[in-house]
């Protein structure tokens, strides 16, 4: 899927082939939203440990190129962004319900 030609992360391209639309049934082969966030959060994760190691290699001297390393930096400060950017959002439609009246 792309946007106005920017192409979401490579951590969510399998997320959003794998949704499914709104109003199908819970079954098998159904993600839930928790699973969803928590593989989201784990890749994230796993970007930031990627960035650390190779930050760690390039100070200690190992054969590894800075252009590997700022872009493991940059991929991984991309999707800490994009992570915030969703709680975000999550908080302020909790809010919005928190504040509907019954």
């Amino acid at each position: 899927m792309e946007i106005n030609g920017v192409r979401p992360p490579e951590m969510l391209q399998s997320q959003l082939s794998a949704a499914k639309p709104a109003g199908i049934e819970s079954g098998e082969g159904a993600v839930s939203f928790k699973s969803l966030l928590a593989d989201a959060v784990a890749q994230v994760n796993q970007l930031q440990q990627n960035a650390d190691a190779s930050a760690v290699k390039l100070a200690a001297g190992d054969n590894i190129a800075l252009d590997e390393v700022m872009m493991a930096v940059q991929k991984a400060d991309l999707a800490l962004q994009m992570t915030m950017q969703v709680r975000n959002k999550l908080v302020e439609a909790y809010q919005e319900v928190a504040r509907m009246q019954i």
